[in-house]
């Protein structure tokens, strides 16, 4: 009886992510338009230049050198303590902030953005590809996990001046699949754009 339950159990907690994410897909297939399309990409610009530059700016060196670990496609153990070697403890501190806090904000805005506008490219083909449109929030998991391993791996820094090396490790490979998630991502945008295309050729033609 008891590992019936559990079966059930298990079965029930599957069919209700199903449909929190079969409603969530149809949420944002439902309520995208060029115009929340527009505006998310606005308020992108708008956070990347008025909020996270400024944030950014707390740890970065005055040569310009190494600007965020996050922002290369992967990086070693002794990619990261060159990185906290190079800062004092404030701006070690800055960095954990930034990743914490206007780094992890910057990937739910730019999830946001991304799903909006795969959904309204994707619009007319919703019942074919599903919740594909959500496939950005992917890329949003990847950045978080890279900056919560990053800002672990500060804070240990400045406790005792080393660096985890399995945490090191899952840091990059994190950071690696965030990137190769962008790039599918960018892909499917671009493959929209050509189906929307194409769509409108074979209307007209009609």
């Amino acid at each position: 009886m008891g590992n019936d339950r559990k079966v059930i159990i298990k079965q029930k907690g599957r069919l209700i992510k199903q449909l929190l994410v079969t409603r969530s897909s149809h949420f944002f297939y439902q309520n995208s338009s060029i115009a929340t399309a527009v505006f998310s990409t606005i308020f992108f610009i708008s956070y990347l230049f008025l909020i996270m530059m400024g944030k950014a700016a707390g740890f970065e060196l005055a040569d310009g050198s190494m600007k965020s670990l996050g922002t290369s496609f992967g990086f070693n153990h002794a990619d990261i303590v060159a990185f906290l070697a190079a800062r004092t403890d404030a701006m070690i501190n800055a960095y954990i902030n930034f990743n914490k806090v206007w780094d992890t904000l910057f990937g739910l805005i730019y999830g946001l953005m991304y799903v909006v506008w795969i959904s309204v490219l994707f619009k007319p083909f919703a019942q074919k590809v599903g919740f594909l449109n959500l496939f950005p929030f992917a890329q949003v998991l990847f950045d978080w996990l890279e900056n919560y391993a990053l800002a672990s791996l500060a804070n240990q820094y400045l406790v005792d001046g080393l660096i985890s090396l399995p945490i090191a490790k899952l840091a990059s490979v994190f950071c690696m699949f965030k990137w190769v998630c962008s790039g599918l991502i960018f892909t499917l945008i671009l493959v929209g754009i050509i189906l929307r295309i194409a769509r409108v050729i074979k209307n007209r033609k009609q």
